[in-house]
């Protein structure tokens, strides 16, 4: 019986590891070879000429070890090595694709253009609501956006940045951390804004009217 495409690419999966393996093996000892074959003139020795060619070869002979070390440990465990990899693929992916405020009110103005090409009596009401809420807390200025790295959370402030009174500067009455996840109004993920998505489906249907 042959084998399906998923359990070929799980066998092939030590040998991709020791091919890896081996050609940053072999790059690292040609660099080892070349610095090994560097000598220094007998005028040279001592000085700080040797000294930082020194460094510079223990430096390369460090991550060489390290290097060694990490693919005798991809090839022993390649399941978990695999799982280790796609993790960090993963969060490089999602921290490239972490959408900004600017992405957020591209979305917004994107989904207010479609929404106001529709008669006020077939917009959807939960979408509606929803811009003009939005809308709302721009103009008050207390959208706020804060990042994590792979994924942004957008939250409401409670004045205005630029607003000085008493209330706004108290360290003792800004949000608390443990309150926080009740501001939070949107989630940004692989460039998108998920509850403005979520609320614009079927933006062109009032269900009120049919």
């Amino acid at each position: 019986m042959s084998l399906n495409p998923g359990a070929r690419g799980f066998r092939r999966a030590p040998s991709l590891f020791r091919n890896t393996f081996e050609q940053l093996k072999t790059r690292y000892d040609s660099v080892q070879a070349r610095l090994d074959a560097i000598t220094f003139p007998e005028r040279y020795k001592g000085t700080i000429l040797e000294k930082w060619a020194m460094y510079w070869k223990n430096l390369v002979i460090d991550y060489k070890e390290m290097v060694i070390d990490t693919g005798r440990t991809m090839r022993e465990r390649p399941v978990r090595s695999g799982v280790y990899v796609s993790l960090l693929a993963g969060g490089l992916y999602a921290g490239a694709r972490n959408p900004s405020e600017t992405d957020f009110y591209d979305q917004f103005r994107q989904a207010y253009n479609k929404l106001s090409l529709v008669h006020p009596t077939c917009q959807n009401p939960v979408a509606s609501r929803h811009l003009m809420f939005l809308e709302r807390c721009h103009n008050e200025g207390i959208l706020r956006r804060l990042s994590l790295g792979v994924v942004s959370f957008l939250w409401l402030d409670n004045y205005d940045k630029g607003l000085a009174i008493y209330k706004a500067v108290c360290p003792y009455l800004q949000p608390r951390y443990l309150t926080f996840h009740e501001r939070i109004i949107d989630v940004g993920f692989n460039d998108k804004y998920w509850v403005l998505k979520r609320k614009m489906v079927d933006y062109d249907i009032n269900e009120e009217n049919l």
